[in-house]
């Protein structure tokens, strides 16, 4: 069976959410994998993904014509992935996670506000990106919740 290429998103994103699936497990069970707490693996995991996908936001602008939109979007993307960096450096994960969540959400913001404003808004990719991010952001919660 073949996939359209407008699928391939799709598919990509949801398989990109099994891990945070599968570390919320770990932390719930007090599990480890190779050692490595779940905690740990979701906090790494998150500000990873937090980082590429704000990094993805970074090269859909950094080849358009530089305008005030595209300002926004490229200072807004570098602040979010610092702040997926920072949430690695603290140490403290309640935090961590909490910075982690805000940045999920900022991103959509950005994302949903640049899509809308630059008329290119593709509202199935909204729709999967706005259903992933609150995916994302439940297993943030569900992580968060113990360890308070």
């Amino acid at each position: 069976m073949r996939t359209s290429a407008s699928t391939h998103p799709i598919v990509l994103a949801s398989f990109g959410v099994v891990p945070f699936a599968f570390a919320t497990y770990l932390s719930w069970s007090n599990g480890t994998l190779f050692g490595v707490s779940g905690l740990e693996l979701f906090i790494t995991y998150s500000a990873i993904i937090l980082s590429f996908m704000a990094g993805t936001l970074w090269g859909q602008r950094i080849h358009k014509d530089i305008n005030s939109l595209s300002k926004y979007v490229l200072i807004s993307s570098n602040i979010i992935s610092l702040g997926a960096w920072l949430s690695l450096l603290i140490n403290v994960p309640v935090l961590s996670i909490a910075l982690l969540f805000l940045g999920f959400i900022s991103l959509f913001w950005v994302e949903a506000r640049s899509l809308k404003q630059s008329e290119s808004s593709d509202a199935r990719y909204l729709n999967m990106r706005f259903f992933l991010t609150i995916i994302v952001c439940v297993l943030h919660l569900l992580v968060l919740y113990p360890h308070q």
